[in-house]
């Protein structure tokens, strides 16, 4: 079992411990989060033509997910309890409406960072994308001492252009109970013309960072990289494989977690939406394997919008289900989906329906097998798919996601 992030001296120590207990008490606080990467500008092309505009960058994904499925405590109001430590120029264009980046970023003097992403035509597989990444610009690198000088219960490390720099994801480990980390942070690099490639975790200063992360999550693409067998031993390795699902891999044990169906309209931040989506899972007291269906979930919704994926303000606060029958809970899903729609519904079900237990980012080991109620939780969550599909085809317009503009309107909003 990864344990949670080292502690450095016997004073961080029982600070930590003190975070614990008060984030875990019964009717208090929930946990709170520290999410460092940058807020992106996405240029989407197809056949040579720009087809769109979005925000882009883990953070705006990762964040999109964390407000609607983390858990915040009873007078926390709506927005979930994390900060989100992010870079942009003074050109960054969803400072504001119709598109704002949820959390306001550290501005500086550098534009902000830009990809472009070339869509082809070809069937896309795991290890060979139907979309080629390429860095047109690049903002500042986010500094240990942008990073707020205070404990979280958890970290989630999601650089997307090399911004997370190593002494900012060891400060992090310090400053946080539990640290995950995306592969992407640590191991892309860049050719003269912005290319994304990849080079060796080994060869990186991350390499020694491993044994104080619980979970780093990499691509089927990425995870040649990342060496899984030798990252194993220090953390919890999941590997997402698309269509596939996703794979768990730690010292000693792996488990496969099954897919859910989607539409593929816009791959960007389905990782980023796994990611995000396995870490609510935590907080809300699964099982690592479990938590899995989770991201699965959330990175299958992801791809079948483009841009940072709509979700109701309200939707899907997932906890445990321990101790209703699958039959009882689609029973209730479905009568409750005739007269409201498929996030409100889930989410009345699992709020009313669930024991919550204590979120195990603030122990001191995680559990990682599937537990009894793994197969129960997928079969749930499968039919919130196809009732999230079938809501979706009956208005397309659910397809563009909340934050795609034109290239027009985005030309707008700059000069406005």
């Amino acid at each position: 079992m990864p344990p949670a992030a080292e502690q450095v001296d016997a004073h961080e120590e029982g600070e930590n411990q003190q975070l614990m207990m008060t984030t875990t008490t019964k009717g208090g606080p929930a946990p709170e989060g520290l999410v460092v990467g940058s807020y992106c500008h996405d240029v989407l092309i197809r056949g040579g033509r720009v087809v769109g505009e979005t925000l882009g960058g883990a953070a705006a994904f990762v964040s999109n997910v964390l407000d609607a499925a983390a858990p915040r405590g009873e007078e926390q109001g709506e927005e979930a309890p994390f900060v989100v430590v992010s870079k942009v120029g003074d050109d960054f264009a969803y400072a504001s409406a119709p598109a704002p980046a949820r959390r306001p970023p550290l501005v500086c003097a550098s534009p902000t960072t830009s990809f472009h992403a070339q869509f082809s035509d070809a069937t896309a597989s795991a290890h060979a994308p139907d979309r080629e990444l390429r860095r047109v610009r690049a903002c500042d690198p986010i500094y240990p001492a942008d990073l707020p000088d205070r404990r979280f219960a958890y970290g989630l490390a999601v650089g997307v252009a090399g911004e997370v720099l190593p002494e900012t994801l060891e400060r992090m480990i310090r400053l946080c109970r539990a640290v995950l980390v995306d592969a992407q942070a640590l191991i892309r690099a860049f050719d003269g013309d912005g290319a994304v490639g990849h080079v060796a975790l080994e060869d990186t200063p991350y390499a020694r960072l491993l044994p104080r992360v619980a979970f780093l999550k990499a691509s089927s693409e990425e995870a040649p990289h990342v060496g899984v067998e030798t990252a194993r031993r220090r953390c919890c390795v999941i590997v997402t494989e698309g269509r596939d699902g996703c794979r768990l891999y730690w010292d000693g044990g792996e488990a496969r977690v099954a897919p859910f169906p989607a539409v593929q309209v816009d791959p960007t931040g389905a990782g980023d939406s796994f990611l995000a989506g396995f870490a609510a899972g935590l907080l809300w007291g699964l099982s690592a394997t479990d938590a899995a269906l989770l991201g699965n979930f959330f990175g299958a919704a992801a791809v079948a919008q483009v841009g940072v994926p709509t979700f109701h303000p309200k939707m899907l606060q997932v906890c445990t289900i321990w101790t209703y029958s699958v039959f009882h809970l689609l029973r209730n899903l479905n009568e409750l989906f005739l007269n409201s729609n498929w996030m409100q519904a889930l989410k009345e079900i699992l709020e009313e329906k669930t024991t919550k237990s204590s979120p195990c980012m603030n122990g001191t080991t995680f559990s990682l097998e599937r537990s009894n109620v793994h197969d129960e939780l997928h079969t749930a969550l499968q039919e919130v798919a196809r009732l999230m599909f079938e809501q979706q085809q009956a208005d397309p317009a659910n397809g563009n996601g909340g934050d795609i503009c034109s290239t027009q309107e985005l030309n707008s909003s700059r000069t406005a």
